[in-house]
């Protein structure tokens, strides 16, 4: 299929959807979703899409531009909240300001995931230019919640029904290849107690902290250093202690500690089962059982996608027109909210623009080639699944 921009429109495009977005800070914490999506409606508002916002926890707010009324449903879904920047230091210019250098766009959120976001947005605009779609339903979803693993952005839209798609399109940095499998994540919280007392005689106090690194440590011989064994071809188990704190003063004992865990597991493994498996752990311990407390913060399955599904089929093949090679299918490592669909029995594909190393690093950056060749890519898998009028 032929464009009818050309190549240097394009580019300018996306480049410039891309500059907006960066400059739109959108950091979790607050997860501030709601300039992003004004921004977003804005462009897309005269363009044939109802278009409806859904907050259901400020200030997160999730657009939906919807074209269509039949079946198939295909839906577009991006995330379009970030990480923080960390360290300015470590950055070489403003994150929230794009610098364009070497064929690349730096700033914050280029790579995860403002350039599919750019890329979307690029997407329903070129629908609506070549006169809309001949069959189906195109939605294009601008989510938050997603870097807290939240309730609030894309799982609120499934579990309210406001989205149903046969075919989801999950935005991600994939360098353009394919992400169909997913792990399952599970976070949980680990809390330790203990008695207070004055740290020059710790013998006559229980220290929390203490508690916690034990119950750590018999995890770690118990359960974590043996998931090295447990793998599905190149997918793994893994688990990994992402936050510690405790305390109040150095000259204190500390009555409570808390350390928060991520566990990630292979599409065979259940949340429900991995929850079990540490609980009957944290009992053989030896600490008394009214001593700590193990709490469930986040939990979805994972899941194997099929390769010969009409979605993966479609951008397959444009892979193949575009980059003139096969595609490849990834292994799976970060969470991505199609999980929240792993029991609808539909199609869930991660592709987007970008490499996933850049993400949540500092100097992010994204290739502008990658940006062309996924509007183009993009474009044909639309025209496959949907039709374009033009």
């Amino acid at each position: 299929m032929n464009s009818i921009n050309s190549k240097s429109d394009i580019e300018a495009s996306l480049v410039s959807i891309l500059t907006d977005l960066i400059g739109l800070q959108s950091d979790y914490p607050p997860g501030d979703t709601v300039e992003i999506c004004k921004y977003t409606e804005q462009r897309l508002k005269n363009l044939g899409y109802r278009i409806k916002n859904h907050m259901h926890v400020t200030p997160i707010n999730n657009l939906i531009a919807e074209m269509g009324h039949s079946s198939p449903s295909v839906v577009f879904n991006v995330h379009v909240d970030t990480v923080g920047p960390g360290l300015l230091s470590a950055w070489s210019g403003n994150p929230y300001r794009a610098e364009i250098k070497d064929e690349r766009v730096y700033g914050l959120g280029a790579a995860n995931c403002k350039g599919s976001m750019a890329l979307h947005i690029w997407l329903a605009e070129e629908i609506s230019r070549r006169g809309g779609i001949r069959r189906g339903t195109i939605s294009f979803t601008f989510v938050g919640d997603e870097e807290s693993l939240g309730p609030n952005g894309t799982k609120s839209l499934r579990d309210r029904s406001i989205i149903r798609p046969d075919i989801l399109i999950v935005g991600a940095p994939s360098s353009n290849d394919l992400l169909i499998d997913e792990r399952g994540v599970m976070w949980i919280r680990l809390t330790t107690c203990g008695t207070g007392g004055h740290a020059g005689d710790p013998a006559s106090a229980d220290n929390a902290i203490d508690r916690l690194v034990r119950l750590l440590s018999f995890l770690e011989a118990e359960i974590f250093c043996k998931l090295k064994d447990r793998k599905q071809g190149e997918i793994l188990s893994t688990a990994n202690v992402g936050k510690i704190h405790g305390g109040t003063n150095t000259n204190v004992v500390p009555v409570e500690a808390v350390a928060e865990i991520d566990r990630r597991l292979l599409p065979g493994e259940s949340v429900d089962q991995a929850l079990d498996e540490i609980q009957a752990a944290l009992r053989k311990s030896g600490e008394p059982e009214d001593s700590y407390e193990l709490e469930l913060l986040v939990g979805t399955n994972g899941f194997k996608g099929r390769s010969d599904g009409q979605g993966v089929t479609a951008f397959s093949e444009a892979i193949r027109q575009r980059l003139k090679r096969e595609p490849c299918f990834l292994t799976p490592v970060g969470a991505f909210d199609g999980r929240h669909f792993v029991d609808d029995d539909i199609e869930i594909i991660n592709v987007g623009p970008g490499e996933s190393s850049e993400g949540h690093a500092p100097n992010e950056s994204i290739s502008i080639d990658e940006l062309l060749d996924a509007a183009a890519i993009h474009l044909e898998v639309i025209n496959s699944l949907l039709g374009l009028n033009s």
